[in-house]
């Protein structure tokens, strides 16, 4: 590395520069961390879920199961006071436990006593209320009421006893339970109990989100704290006391410990592996470290360009810029490979090869595959489909306009022989058996590759054994809220919002009766609206006919006279049965808000989340077109259901889209449907031979193996994309130049191994997923690349010019020298054969003026007319001189054998072989200036033979209006920093004849802006 050529005031700005770019992204740019706004709003089920999700007051609730080893409530509510006493005094919480919402409960029940005639339907009072009418369900109820009155339960009853001495107001009271999180859970003293007297839970809602960091952590140590506290005072009671917190502050501390477990193995484990790789890849190892720098480069640009668009990123596009850095990765691998060579390399020069062998065409295909996935409905795939085709295009940009002029020259390394290399070198020449093996495990393969789909964003987050046995512990005692199906409704009043409950409760009466709602509470039930009211007073009028209120009345006085009752004990719930005029409706109470799932949104408007549970009868389709339009429904279900199946609608779309955007570039790229085919083989396996081996060991697709579906893609399409053009480069893939095209896959590919690779090991679901599908995607793309490309791309290229139609025409036997080059060159020919009129009339100025047996052509370019002589002249050989390197090496490879392309620029010509007999300068000369075209027409004065021919065709600027074609050339000349010089005829005469040209003859081309020119060398030309 000493020896390095390196520009370190560059590299010092560069770096500068750099970091500058990072800052300004970072913190120009907000990192939204939010999973779930990832998501598709448009669509209703998942719009209406998101909403649920944000305004939700359960959203950072806390939950506290207290549980002891033997049935004891009142040493059970003790600690539970306890608890609750800490949890205040800690500062961590804005609210502990239920508030007032335990006091509130006596309030509603003599609310309900009171106002029975409105809270009754007709089907309610049949089903509900007639039961317990009867002689015996009288006395019994009334013994037992007295009964409970000697008791210390007793206390207070003594009003409800007058009030409502039959329990009417039970049925509807124990629509409260449906509020509960478990059916079977019981009141005790304010705290709620299950339903085996050994549990008791507490709520809280702490000060900071329960996703934070500092804030989880310190939650957590509270708990352990507490749990300490009162164990040791229970242990001295001889009771076992086990504290058990449940909420979103466990999964962030769980998240955040195995993702630094996960990242710190995956460091070491990465380097270690990654410096292995350097020593077998590169002659000076150090320079492989190099191949991080564009990459990192190209991501900080791209955040700076991106906070110029948008105001935030998403956390999760972020997180894939592992993955995004070992993909872009792999151009600088493919380029330090170019430079590192055993002998003396020049930055640009391996700049230009690695362009040549399938850079460009890389780029172009990973960009546009990228640039589809912003066409998702998904927000994230649209910010991860920008921001990467931006990464990738800095990156690029850094690779191949800055390296090179941070490195200018590589002096030559070692020749040692390098194992990768040789690996390489081996896997890529396994023939006909390694691609019948490929054939044959895609064929068995085929079978399993139906794609499964998990798209559970809880399995996104992974927590550990023991939050996992608490939280299954804790969903059996208190349920699990993840069956209910929530309904979010908004109004913005209460009276509004009591006017929605009574065609809410409506509506949920008819499906509790058709078993499609097994239970719900709404506040209607309680609190009726004036409709409500009036149609339940009107139904309760019906219901207590004379006969009816006559037999209650006398079985309840006659019962409490023995019971040692006076006669008008039950005067009040007498006058409630024989109510006349309606009462007034009860005004829903805003000091229930919190017990009836009431909060007040951003907006001040009020947000009721009504929460039931489905029945037998229950769909889910059906109940989102019914309520849909009074709010927003979520059912848990549902959405991961129809979250399946719009991300298999967008992962197939996003497929079918980039495949056919893939297939596209690569066609227009190639500029033939065979080649292409070829090219997109090993992508068509990778996919089939993935899917079957996700299927075969178990693991579907879930969200991350979908986002990485699409690095597998873009991977793998640059490996054959790379090999394609690389043999289209070379001519054949046994080419000496071709190893380096191969061995930078194979390093490529082996980077990406080990950093995916190392993820398999992770705790970490998603982090397991990605590793384990982008290990079989990269190597099943590896293998496809290596094990059927060389044997089709050798079949391919083995048609040669011997299955040329002997009947065809010139211009076809000339295209066809161009058949196997890259597209552009044989675009180019075609068009400078079809629309120049050059090759119509080089005819009359080269024949008939003597043998032709060796010609040189002066600013070849890609060799079109080179190629035109050599098949018009049988004996003939061209020698070809252009100062770009890249044409010279097309044209040799048009040329053929009989063809000599070399690097050089006029008027400073590398050595000619020989004496020639035609020079040509064709459309060149107005690039040279005064000097340099008489240094060239000297040069080539001295390389005819006696007799030998020079001819010239220049263009001028002639007056008047000019073409739009000289406009062109002359715009596109100015565009490179170069200069154009035009000159008249007479002084292109002049500079023939002082160069010592005889016979000059002069004439107008066909395009009236260009001249014909000739001139001979004196003596007589040999025979």
């Amino acid at each position: 590395m000493k020896s390095t050529s390196i520009n370190y005031p560059a590299l010092l700005l560069v770096g500068a520069a750099i970091a500058l770019f990072a800052y300004l992204g970072l913190t120009r740019l907000h990192i939204d961390t939010d999973i779930v706004k990832t998501l598709p709003a448009h669509e209703k089920i998942i719009g209406d879920a998101l909403e649920i999700f944000e305004n939700h007051p359960i959203h950072d609730q806390i939950a506290v199961d207290l549980m002891i080893d033997r049935h004891a409530p009142d040493l059970l509510v003790s600690y539970g006071q306890s608890l609750e006493k800490r949890m205040r005094a800690s500062g961590l919480f804005a609210e502990v436990g239920g508030g007032d919402t335990s006091g509130l409960l006596p309030e509603l029940a003599h609310h309900v006593a009171t106002t029975l005639p409105l809270l009754f339907s007709r089907e309610a009072l049949d089903t509900a209320i007639a039961p317990r009418l009867t002689d015996s369900a009288i006395r019994k109820r009334l013994q037992q009421a007295m009964a409970g009155l000697s008791g210390l339960d007793g206390i207070g009853q003594a009003a409800f006893l007058r009030l409502d001495p039959l329990g009417l107001k039970d049925p509807i009271l124990a629509n409260l339970l449906s509020l509960a999180p478990s059916q079977a859970a019981t009141f005790y003293q304010g705290y709620l109990l299950s339903s085996d007297g050994r549990h008791l839970l507490v709520t809280a809602r702490p000060n900071a989100a329960g996703t934070d960091g500092d804030a989880a952590r310190k939650l957590a140590d509270f708990f352990v704290a507490a749990e300490k506290e009162l164990s040791q005072s229970a242990i001295s009671a001889g009771v076992h006391l086990t504290l058990t917190p449940v909420g979103a502050f466990r999964a962030a501390l769980d998240n955040e410990a195995i993702i630094r477990h996960d990242v710190q193995l995956a460091l070491g484990l990465t380097t270690a592996g990654l410096a292995l790789l350097l020593l077998l890849a590169f002659p000076r190892p150090l320079i492989g470290l190099l191949s991080l720098v564009p990459a990192v480069a190209g991501m900080a640009m791209a955040l700076f360009v991106y906070s110029l668009l948008h105001e935030s990123i998403s956390i999760m596009v972020l997180g894939f810029s592992g993955a995004l850095i070992s993909m872009m990765n792999d151009h600088s691998i493919a380029y330090l490979l170019f430079l590192d060579r055993p002998h003396k390399t020049r930055g640009a020069v391996a700049s230009r090869e690695v362009q040549s062998v399938g850079g460009n065409m890389a780029l172009l295909t990973t960009i546009g595959a990228f640039l589809a996935i912003s066409l998702s409905d998904f927000p994230v795939f649209r910010e991860l489909g920008q921001f990467t085709a931006l990464a990738f295009i800095c990156t690029y940009l850094f690779i191949h306009v800055i390296f090179p002029r941070l490195f200018p020259v590589m002096p030559a390394g070692g020749k040692r022989i390098l194992p990768l290399h040789w690996f390489a070198e081996r896997l890529f020449n396994t023939g006909r058996l390694g691609a019948l093996t490929a054939l044959g495990l895609a064929l068995v393969l085929l079978f399993f590759a139906k794609p499964e789909f998990r798209v559970s964003l809880s399995e996104m987050s992974t927590v550990s054994a023991k939050t996992q046995a608490e939280d299954q512990m804790f969903s059996q005692v208190w349920g699990n809220t993840g069956s209910k199906v929530y309904l979010m409704t908004r109004a913005s009043s209460l009276a509004e919002l009591q006017n929605k409950n009574d065609r809410l409760l409506a509506q949920m009466e008819e499906d509790l009766q058709a078993d499609r709602i097994l239970s719900v509470f709404v506040p209607s039930l309680l609190f009726p609206g004036a409709e409500r009211s009036r149609a339940n007073f009107a139904a309760w009028r019906s219901f207590w006919t004379p006969q009816r209120v006559q037999q209650v009345q006398s079985t309840l006085v006659d019962e409490g006279i023995t019971l040692g009752l006076t006669a008008d004990a039950f005067a009040p719930f007498f006058a409630q049965l024989k109510a006349t005029s309606l009462p007034a409706p009860p005004i829903l109470d805003g000091r229930y808000n919190q017990l009836f799932g009431i909060t007040t949104g951003s907006d001040g408007h009020l947000i009721q989340f009504t929460a039931l549970t489905p029945g037998e009868a229950y769909n889910a389709q059906s109940f989102l077109e019914k309520y849909g339009q009074e709010g927003k429904v979520f059912d848990g279900n549902d959405f991961s259901a129809r979250l399946g199946e719009t991300l298999f609608s967008t992962f197939a779309t996003l497929l079918a889209i980039i495949a056919a955007m893939v297939s596209l570039l690569l066609f227009v790229q190639l500029l033939n449907w065979r080649l292409t085919l070829i090219t997109l083989s090993p992508l068509v396996f990778a996919f089939i031979c993935t899917l079957g081996t996700l299927r075969l060991i178990g693991h579907p697709l879930d969200i991350p193996a979908l986002m990485l579906s699409v690095v597998i893609l873009g991977m793998g399409v640059d490996y054959a994309i790379y090999t394609v053009c690389g043999c289209q480069w070379y001519g054949t893939v046994d080419h000496p130049g071709h190893v380096l095209v191969r061995s930078a896959i194979l390093m490529a590919a082996a980077t990406t191994f080990i950093g995916f690779g190392v993820l398999c090991f992770a705790q970490h679901s998603a982090l397991q997923s990605i590793g384990l599908t982008s290990l079989l995607g990269i190597g099943y793309s590896l293998l496809g690349t290596f094990l059927l490309l060389p044997p089709l791309l050798r079949w391919f290229f083995a048609q040669d010019r011997t299955r040329l139609d002997p009947a065809a025409t010139l211009e076809e036997r000339i295209l066809s020298r161009y058949r196997l080059i890259e597209a552009y060159p044989r675009v180019f020919a075609r068009f400078k054969l079809r629309l120049d009129p050059l090759f119509r009339e080089l005819p009359q100025w080269l024949d008939g003026k003597g043998e032709i047996r060796r010609i040189l052509d002066i600013g070849c370019g890609y060799g079109v007319p080179a190629c035109w002589c050599l098949e018009r002249y049988p004996a003939a050989e061209v020698i070809g001189v252009d100062p770009d390197a890249s044409r010279v090496h097309v044209a040799t490879r048009a040329a053929g054998a009989r063809g000599t392309m070399l690097v050089g620029a006029a008027p400073d010509l590398p050595d000619i072989p020989g004496p020639v007999d035609r020079v040509m300068l064709l459309d060149m000369s107005h690039y040279l200036n005064d000097e340099q075209l008489v240094a060239t027409c000297a040069r080539g004065f001295r390389e005819l033979a006696d007799g030998g021919l020079v001819l010239i065709r220049f263009v001028t600027r002639p007056q008047g209006r000019l073409s739009a074609t000289w406009y062109l050339e002359d715009w596109r000349t100015r565009l490179r920093g170069g200069r154009t010089w035009y000159r008249s005829p007479e002084q292109w005469q002049r500079m023939l004849t002082d160069a010592g040209f005889v016979e000059l003859r002069l004439e107008t081309a066909i395009n009236s802006e260009l001249y014909w020119l000739s001139g001979r060398k004196p003596g007589v030309p040999t025979t």
